[in-house]
C-alpha cells in the first residue's frame, strides 16, 4: 500500500517539473475523482496548460471550479471545452480543440462515466467508446511529449468474462449494470494494451480507485448498498494526481515526471504492458483473465468492434 503521506510528499514535487506541461481531463466534473485529480495537479504544476471537458448542462458550474483553480495558481492556464462525451462524435471536437493550440500532450486523464442501475444507458460510451476514441486520436500529441501518460479511472484489474457474441450489449436481454461495467472495464484494458504495444514510450495506468465519496455514490445508497472502505474525494484526487505524475508508473526506461518516492518498490505491468492499479496504488494481477483473451486474439476482435462503433457514430452524425 502506498501511504497517503507518501502520495502527498510526491505531489509536492509536481511543482519541480518543467513548466508548461499540457494536460487534458475528460470527466473532471460533478465533484468526482477526475475533478479532484485536476485540482491537485493544477495547484502544484508550474504554468501548466490544462483543458477540461464539461457537458453543456454542467459547464457553468465547472467553470466556477476552474476559476477558483486559476486563482490558487495564477500561472495556470485552463481552457474549458464544452462537449457531451456520451456522444462519441463529440470526441473529435474535443481533440480538434486541443490540437489547434498544442503540439504535445503530456497527460491525459479520463474518468467519465456514471453508475446506472436500470435500463439501457450511455455508460458504455462515457466509460469506454469515447475515452478510447480520444486516446486514439491524441496519440500524435502524446508521442510528441517527453514522458506521455494516460490515466484511465475505471476498474483496472477487475476484468472478467465478456459476452463475446454481443460486445456492445445491444441485445436488451444481455444488458445489466454489472455486464455493462464488466464489458467497459475489460474492453478498456485490452484496447489500452493494444495502444501501449504500438506506442512503447506511452505509459498507461488503468486504475480502480475503489469507493470514493462523490455525488455518484449516492445512487448506491438509493438501492440500499453501502460500499466499504470509502475514501473522500480529496484523497481520491490526491491519489489520482500521484498516478498521473509519478515515475513509479512510467514504462521501463522512460521516466521524466516526478521521481519515485524512496522506500517504494516498483509495480508490475499486465502482460500487455498496462499498469493495472488498485485503490492503494499497487499493481493487480489479473492475468488469469487477460492472458486467455490475448492468446485467442480477443483484443483484436474488441478493437475491430470498437472501430465499427466509431464508424457507425460518425455516419449517424453525417446524416443529421
Amino acid at each position: 500500500m502506498v501511504a497517503l503521506q507518501t502520495v502527498l510528499r510526491s505531489n509536492t514535487n509536481i511543482a519541480r517539473l518543467p513548466s508548461g506541461l499540457v494536460a487534458l481531463f475528460i470527466g473532471a466534473t460533478s465533484s468526482g475523482i477526475g475533478e479532484g485529480t485536476l485540482e491537485h495537479f493544477a495547484q502544484h504544476a508550474p504554468a501548466p496548460r490544462i483543458y477540461s471537458v464539461a457537458r453543456p448542462q454542467s459547464a457553468a458550474a465547472h467553470e466556477a471550479v476552474l476559476a477558483s483553480l486559476r486563482k490558487s495558481n495564477p500561472t495556470t492556464t485552463i481552457t474549458l471545452i464544452t462537449a457531451d462525451i456520451s456522444l462519441v462524435s463529440e470526441i473529435d471536437k474535443i481533440v480538434a480543440a486541443v490540437r489547434q493550440k498544442e503540439t504535445k500532450l503530456d497527460i491525459f486523464v479520463t474518468s467519465g462515466g456514471f453508475m446506472a442501475f436500470e435500463g439501457l444507458d450511455p455508460s458504455m460510451s462515457t466509460r469506454y467508446y469515447s475515452p478510447l476514441r480520444a486516446a486514439q486520436l491524441l496519440l500524435p500529441l502524446l508521442n510528441a511529449a517527453l514522458s506521455p501518460r494516460i490515466l484511465a479511472v475505471l476498474a483496472g484489474g477487475h476484468e472478467a468474462q465478456m459476452n463475446e457474441d454481443d460486445l456492445g450489449l445491444r441485445d436488451p436481454a444481455n444488458w445489466s449494470y454489472w455486464n455493462a461495467a464488466v464489458h467497459a472495464a475489460t474492453m478498456c484494458t485490452l484496447s489500452l494494451e493494444r495502444l501501449t504495444r504500438r506506442n512503447p514510450r506511452l505509459s498507461i495506468v488503468h486504475w480502480y480507485p475503489g469507493p470514493v465519496v462523490t455525488p455518484g455514490l449516492a445512487k448506491w445508497y438509493k438501492y440500499g448498498l453501502t460500499p466499504p472502505n470509502q475514501r473522500s474525494q480529496d484523497e481520491g484526487g490526491t491519489r489520482g494526481a500521484f498516478l498521473a505524475t509519478s515515475d513509479r508508473y512510467a514504462v521501463h526506461g522512460h521516466g521524466g515526471l516526478v521521481p519515485m518516492p524512496g522506500g517504494l518498490g516498483g509495480v508490475n505491468k499486465s502482460g500487455g504492458g498496462v499498469f493495472l492499479v488498485d485503490a492503494d496504488g499497487e499493481s493487480i494481477d489479473n492475468e488469469g483473465v487477460l492472458a486467455g483473451y490475448r492468446e485467442r486474439a480477443v483484443d483484436a476482435v474488441v478493437w475491430s468492434h470498437t472501430e465499427k462503433v466509431w464508424a457507425e457514430c460518425a455516419a449517424r452524425k453525417d446524416e443529421l
